[in-house]
């Protein structure tokens, strides 16, 4: 089964490019070898997003991803990689506006780093967060 994709904007007022966002996720899991996934990437607001960091994480403040792996994973073969991420996309604007990027590439920055956690990455520790933001650097040079 090839890998399937489905965004959904819960969050009205921020616009977001679904064929941009399933081209990046296509190249973060062909990199990985991963060919058979069922991605499910929803767009919340802040208020959302903390809710479920709440419930999920155990703390009380807005994230920018939460990534949720299902089934499968990096390792294991012959397993369809399935998960859910949430984006905020709040977040990204204003990380987008603090860090003086655009919109747009902070939003594919989250994407590309909810992905590399289904996929086993961490960013726990300081080598870990060097690593997964190496990644993202790569992958986000693929948008431009």
């Amino acid at each position: 089964m090839p890998a399937k994709i489905k965004i959904n904007n819960l969050n009205k007022k921020r616009g977001i490019g679904h064929e941009i966002i399933k081209s990046i996720v296509f190249g973060v899991l062909s990199d990985f070898g991963i060919k058979d996934a069922l991605i499910d990437i929803t767009f919340i607001t802040d208020r959302k997003i903390k809710t479920l960091n709440k419930k999920y994480m155990h703390k009380d403040r807005p994230t920018d991803v939460l990534s949720f792996l299902l089934s499968g994973g990096i390792n294991k073969k012959n397993q369809v990689l399935v998960g859910d991420i949430y984006i905020s996309s709040d977040m990204a604007y204003k990380n987008s506006v603090e860090f003086k990027t655009n919109f747009r590439s902070e939003l594919m920055r989250y994407v590309i780093h909810g992905v590399l956690h289904l996929l086993d990455f961490k960013d726990t520790s300081a080598a870990e967060k060097i690593r997964m933001r190496d990644l993202e650097e790569k992958f986000l040079k693929h948008v431009h």
